[in-house]
C-alpha cells in the first residue's frame, strides 16, 4: 500500500469488544489534515463535520496493518440474533439477524427484513438500552453464523456481503 505519508490510526472501543483486529473504525493523517475511511462505501473522506473520537479511543497502526483491515471489511461490523417465539411471549416464531457498522459519519443499524433485504432499525439500540437481563435472547453472532442463519430461514445466500 502506498500510504502517501499517511499516518493511521484506528479507532478502538475495547468495552464494546475492539480491538486492533476488529477496530471500530480507521481514520488517517498527512499534517494536520484528518481522514476516516467510511464503511458505507469504503473510501476516505476528509473530516468536515465528522468529529474525531476520543484521543483514548485511538492507536497508531501500520499501512500494512490497515491493508490486512481492508482485506476483511466483516472485521468492522457486529451481528446479532434475536430468536422470538411463542413460548417466550412473542406472537410468533421468527429468527431475526442485526447487523451495526459503526461507521464515522453515520452509525448504521439493521435488521434483516422479511422483503430479504437489510433494512434501517433502532431495535438493536432499544434492545441493549436495557441491558442483556431485559433480551438474553440477543446473541452476538459473527458473520459466518448470520449468513448460516438468513439463508436457513430466508432461502438467501450472500447477504452478508459488503
Amino acid at each position: 500500500m502506498n500510504n502517501g505519508d499517511y499516518e493511521y490510526i484506528a479507532e478502538i472501543f475495547a468495552e464494546g469488544g475492539g480491538s486492533i483486529d476488529r477496530p471500530s473504525g480507521l481514520w488517517r493523517r498527512r499534517g494536520d489534515d484528518y481522514e476516516y475511511l467510511s464503511l458505507i462505501d469504503w473510501t476516505w473522506h476528509a473530516c468536515g463535520d465528522v468529529d474525531l473520537p476520543h484521543p483514548d479511543l485511538l492507536t497508531p497502526v501500520s499501512g500494512e496493518q490497515v491493508e490486512t483491515l481492508l482485506a476483511d471489511h466483516q472485521r468492522f461490523v457486529k451481528y446479532w440474533v434475536l430468536r422470538r417465539s411463542p413460548e417466550k411471549g412473542d406472537l410468533r416464531e421468527d429468527t431475526i439477524v442485526y447487523r451495526q457498522i459503526p461507521s464515522p459519519e453515520n452509525l448504521v443499524e439493521q435488521g434483516f427484513g422479511r422483503a430479504n433485504e437489510w433494512v434501517p432499525t433502532g431495535d438493536i439500540r432499544d434492545l441493549q438500552v436495557g441491558g442483556p437481563h431485559d433480551v438474553p435472547d440477543l446473541e452476538p453472532i459473527d458473520a459466518a453464523t448470520a449468513e448460516r442463519l438468513i439463508r436457513e430461514t430466508r432461502g438467501i445466500s450472500g447477504a452478508t456481503e459488503l
